[in-house]
């Protein structure tokens, strides 16, 4: 007999609708042919009844599952379908605190209850642009509107698709600032060679070429670096915090926050400083972090759950839904309330698309009790 285990996580992948066809017809085969397998199913269908999901997920190895998950997602190689099919997959080893599964990705949207978001049920429309201010607001460029050659301060700067390319040849003495809306990601590339990844809620401001001993940007939110090396000529990233001093490098820096600022490295060599002059030398594998509050300090990270939002994915491992409404926020430009307050200390373990704010709302009212409502702008998270 096949383990308890592998039956319970059938019955939810078979509840939610995303078993796949062969696990399906094993299942029926399973099922007519073992007496203890049927009796279970049985058991499954009874605590389902009673308790919702929360009885019997607490015996299924989540971690594992969803490790191997996302191992197959991050593979670039992989096809549009079978990622797809990876992340209905991915529906069924997600959970709540509790042990309550939960989706937080792809979903059938033929199944959205049209009584989840009121108002007409609908997200607020995508209006924001993502901006390129040049000199003190002196010009404000939209990048949107289709051209791929765009006359910056009199310069000639290439547009492809959704990055910005400053080359090498750029005489410019101008400071640009590349403004990026909720909703919106971008990528670019600064006239030494440095590539910049820009989450939403995010701004950079840079020069459109580099003069003098070091090359100085300022941002603002989250941003993933990959730093052309001149030994000669040190980058520095600064933020409202704290500053990154850099060699060759690539570093994911995280400066939403108010009262703190991250920086993971996966390559290379990065040193924190502190407005006080206090500073953290990072090593490939750590992450450092700052706040005025503590100091510094650092841990190893998981590159694939950093660096996740580069791919339109969010992956969470015990992140409360607090931290979750932040990055809805940005992602989906959405504030959020909570008419609960109990409720922000929900943990979360799982996966987020960045195209299917409505996945991850009909699951949290269906699979965990928690009603999602839109009203007048603002999402509204209740019992």
């Amino acid at each position: 007999m096949v383990s308890e285990e592998y039956i319970r996580r059938l019955y939810v992948e078979k509840t939610m609708g995303v078993i796949s066809d062969d696990d399906d017809r094993w299942l029926q085969e399973e099922l007519l042919q073992h007496p203890e397998s049927l009796e279970l199913w049985k058991k499954l269908e009874n605590d389902l009844d009673t308790n919702g999901l929360r009885l019997f997920t607490d015996k299924i190895d989540i971690s594992k599952d969803l490790a191997t998950v996302r191992t197959h997602l991050s593979e670039q190689s992989i096809s549009i379908s079978k990622r797809r099919r990876l992340s209905y997959a991915a529906t069924a080893i997600l959970l709540l605190a509790g042990g309550i599964f939960f989706s937080l990705y792809l979903v059938n949207k033929d199944k959205m209850d049209a009584a989840l978001l009121v108002n007409g049920g609908q997200q607020k429309a995508d209006t924001n642009q993502v901006q390129l201010l040049v000199g003190d607001q002196e010009e404000v460029v939209t990048l949107d509107d289709g051209h791929t050659i765009l006359n910056v301060a009199g310069q000639q700067v290439r547009k492809e698709g959704e990055m910005l390319i400053y080359n090498k040849d750029i005489a410019g003495s101008k400071t640009n600032t590349l403004v990026v809306p909720p909703t919106k990601d971008y990528k670019l590339v600064l006239a030494d060679g440095t590539k910049v990844w820009l989450n939403s809620s995010s701004e950079l401001k840079f020069p459109m070429t580099f003069s003098g001993n070091s090359r100085e940007v300022y941002l603002k939110g989250e941003a993933y670096f990959e730093i052309a090396e001149k030994a000669d000529q040190p980058f520095i990233v600064h933020t409202d915090k704290a500053k990154v001093n850099v060699l060759g490098t690539k570093f994911n820096l995280n400066a939403y926050a108010e009262d703190h600022v991250i920086t993971a490295l996966l390559q290379g060599k990065v040193q924190m400083e502190s407005p006080n002059g206090t500073s953290l030398l990072l090593s490939p594998g750590l992450s450092g972090r700052y706040s005025k509050k503590s100091g510094f300090s650092q841990e190893k990270f998981d590159p694939l759950t950093v660096l996740s939002w580069k791919e339109g994915v969010y992956y969470f491992h015990g992140t409360t839904l607090l931290e979750i409404s932040e990055m809805i926020n940005r992602w989906f430009d959405l504030p959020v309330n909570f008419e609960n307050g109990e409720l922000k200390h929900i943990r979360i373990s799982g996966l987020l698309d960045k195209k299917d704010l409505k996945g991850f709302l009909h699951d949290l009212n269906t699979t965990a009790g928690v009603r999602a409502m839109v009203i007048d702008g603002t999402l509204h998270f209740r019992l």
